[in-house]
Order: structure tokens, then sequence, then C-alpha cells
């Protein structure tokens, strides 16, 4: 299975927890939870339940409905939830990916929100929420949202005559602005760039993008930039495609033309980009929301840098976009319980229930009225996410649909050999995709 930094399904920022619980934020085991005034809920962060903490004793205040925040870490989260599908012993409310959401849904025991929150929904951010709609239907509140960004060290920027805010690639072509950019910035330690002679790759001392097989930050973006798609309509992968080969192949070859870090490097290393750019040394580095919280606190006020859309190809910018959504589970002939549950996932869509979150910065909030709050918590850490006011019309998608999240872990060694320059897109892309779905059969 991927990684979590490799197929986003959370926010970064948020520390995962062993198994614990919160009532209150109590420590103890789960209670007997029979009645309708305590409810249980499951998340896999321990920031987000502490978050939850205040929204949970509001929601108690109002309704006279307790509920018991389970935690439990991001591994075992997903080993437990098969079997308490099959054991039909699930929380009444637990946070889903669109990963796993189809198989949840199959099981027959998610409640349809749309009929519980009615108009709510129109006020929750639209790319979210669409994420968690099977057959026309939803099945999930979004909590909270992520999506792909550009983050630039401007002094590297500016030093070489570059404007993140304008990059575009362009397989085929000769070159074009990503291309120059990442060239102009790329140095070594005599000063000469990727093409001059005596240029000496081991010895850069600034590097220019970074092209590495990160699928939410740079495969995803990238491939729908270039007009093509990880998946189509109906969950099949798609990545194969000749748009797909393309952009991969553009990718790998700004590693090997010493534009980006070492392809073999990053491959081994997730995190060997995001290191470079909180040094100093990477210029470009094309990420996610999620990290805004690391790189905050690893570069402090060591040098200045911004946040901009991901680069734009043909299509223009396509930043992959996921989403936490609470999901409530239909308990056995108990009409009293199943209305607390929606009461509380009614709570949980409201701007109350997550205020918390925004406050806390645990991802973008999918409620639309508390963005202008997420915006002021970043401003007041020194870091403007203004650009990122406006939600975008047109996005790469997660993974969907039953054991896509195995799928994708099933393709990504496979295309990481393109990096590492043992294999060239047009032959590896379409072994990944066969291997993507195999896994998924």
């Amino acid at each position: 299975m991927p990684t979590r930094r490799q197929l986003l399904l959370s926010s970064a920022a948020m520390g995962v927890a062993g198994i614990g619980a919160l009532t209150g934020c109590s420590e103890e085991a789960p209670p007997d939870v029979d009645d309708a005034d305590t409810l249980r809920m499951r998340v896999w962060d321990d920031a987000a339940a502490s978050a939850y903490e205040t929204s949970m004793a509001a929601f108690s205040k109002e309704s006279g409905i307790d509920v018991h925040v389970e935690v439990m870490g991001w591994d075992d989260y997903w080993k437990q939830l098969p079997l308490d599908v099959a054991g039909e012993s699930l929380p009444d409310v637990l946070w889903m990916n669109t990963a796993n959401l189809a198989e949840a849904h199959a099981s027959g025991q998610l409640i349809e929100v749309g009929e519980v929150v009615a108009d709510a929904a129109a006020q929750w951010e639209e790319s979210a929420t669409d994420l968690y709609r099977i057959d026309d239907a939803l099945w999930g509140v979004p909590q909270v949202w992520d999506r792909s960004i550009l983050v630039a060290h401007q002094e590297l920027v500016e030093a070489a005559g570059g404007d993140a805010a304008e990059l575009r690639f362009e397989p085929g072509a000769e070159t074009d602005s990503l291309r120059d950019l990442a060239r102009e910035i790329t140095v070594d330690g005599e000063g000469l760039h990727p093409g001059d002679k005596g240029f000496d790759p081991a010895a850069r001392a600034a590097f220019g993008f970074s092209a590495h097989p990160d699928r939410s930050a740079v495969l995803g973006p990238f491939i729908a930039g270039h007009g093509g798609a990880w998946q189509d309509e109906k969950g099949a992968f798609t990545f194969a495609s000749q748009e797909g080969i393309e952009a991969v192949q553009y990718l790998a070859d700004l590693t090997a033309g010493h534009l980006a870090p070492d392809g073999a490097e990053a491959v081994t290393d997730e995190t060997l980009c995001q290191s470079l750019f909180v040094e100093g040394k990477l210029g470009l580095l094309q990420t996610g929301t999620y990290d805004l919280h690391v790189l905050a606190e690893g570069i402090k006020e060591a040098f200045p840098w911004s946040v901009h859309p991901p680069v734009a190809g043909a299509e223009g910018p396509r930043p992959l976009v996921h989403a936490v959504a609470a999901v409530g589970i239909t308990p056995d002939d108990d009409e009293e319980r199943e209305e607390a549950i929606g009461e509380l996932l009614s709570w949980l869509g409201s701007v109350e229930g997550q205020r918390p979150l925004a406050e806390n910065r645990l991802g973008i909030p999918a409620h639309r009225d508390l963005h202008s709050v997420w915006q002021e918590e970043w401003k007041a850490d020194g870091v403007d996410v203004s650009v990122l006011a406006e939600a975008p019309g047109d996005v790469a998608l997660p993974e969907t649909g039953n054991r896509s999240a195995e799928g994708t872990g099933a393709a990504l060694p496979i295309i990481a050999e393109v990096f590492t320059g043992t294999a060239t897109a047009a032959d590896a892309l379409p072994k990944a995709q066969d291997a993507a779905e195999d896994a998924t059969g």
C-alpha cells in the first residue's frame, strides 16, 4: 500500500497517535455506549481529536448527546476497518477517505448524509464534497481538505529572474518556463549551471525543481495538467495514456538533466526534496497544503518563501484534491440512535462544528465560511496563503473505488523505475497500470 505521504489522505501536520480515546479528552477505555445519549466517533489523528474536544463539548451542551472520540493510529485504523465492517461493530461516526469509501459503502452500513444535512451541504467546498458522492447520493460530511501547491524560495527564484506564479511545463517542446527557471536556479560549487562546460551535478549547491514520483504532489497534477487522468469515471486506472507517459517521462528527464535532485535518491528518500527546500537549497518544491506546518516550522525566518498553484500544463494547473469526511453508520433497528447520529453529522458540517479544526489549521476547512479563519491563522504564523482563497475549479482526483489504494501502491514502485533511470515511461507505465488493475481485482 502507498505510504501516507505518497497517497495523501489526511493532513501531514496531524500527529499519528496510538490507540487512545477522548471523552472530553478522557484517556480511559471506551465506555459501553448502548443508549442514544452517548455516541462513538473514531479518527486517525491525535491532533484532530484534541481539536474536536471543544467542538464536541459545545455539541453535547446543545444536544444533550455525549460523544466519545476514539483515536487509532493510521495503520491500525485501516487494518481495523474491514474487521469492524465484517463484524458490524463500527463506531457511530468515523473518519473516511476516498480510497476506502467504496468498500465501506458496499457494506450497506453507511448513512446517506444528504438526507440528513439537507441544504447545509451547499455551504461546503464543492470539490471536497463531490469526492463523497456515489450514485448521486452523498455519503460523507467533509471535514478538511488538502490540495497540491508550489512553494518557492523567493531569493533563489528572484536571483534567477523567474516568476513562480507563471510556470508552465510543455513535454515535447525544446524548453519551457519551468525548465528555464530550474536551470538558472541550479548551480554547482563553481557557479556553473546544467549545460555549462565543467558543470558538476555531484557538487550542486542549489537545485531547481522537485521532480520526484510523489503521487499527490507531482504525478497527479502533472498527468492531469497534461490532459491525462489517474483513473477514468468507472475507477479503471488510465495513467498509462499517451498524456500520462509524456508527463512522467518529462519529470524523469528533469532529474536526468540535473534540473531536479537525483531521481534515485528521491525514490529512496521520500522527504529529500522537502528537506532540501527547508535547508534553502531547492528553489521550487511542488507539495501540498499538508506540508505547510512542516515547512513553516523548519524554515522559520531563514529565508522568504511563497505559496502558488502547481505548475500548469496544457490544461492549466491541476492541483490534486483530497478530503477527509465524517461518515455515519446505520444502527440496527434503533431510530433514536440514528437520529442522534444524524444530529452529530449535521453538527460536524456546521461552522461551529468545524471551527476548532480551522483554528488549528488541520487541513483547509470544508465549510467555506471558515476559509478566512484558516487564512488568518496562517497569516499570524507569517505564511501568506491568500492565493488559495478561491477553490480550484479543475482538479486532479485522488484514488476512488474498491482497493484503489492497493492499486496505486502496486503501481508506484514500477513508476519509480523511470526516475531511477532503469526504465522509460513508455515501458514502465503500461506495466504499472496492469499491476494496479491486478491489485484491485
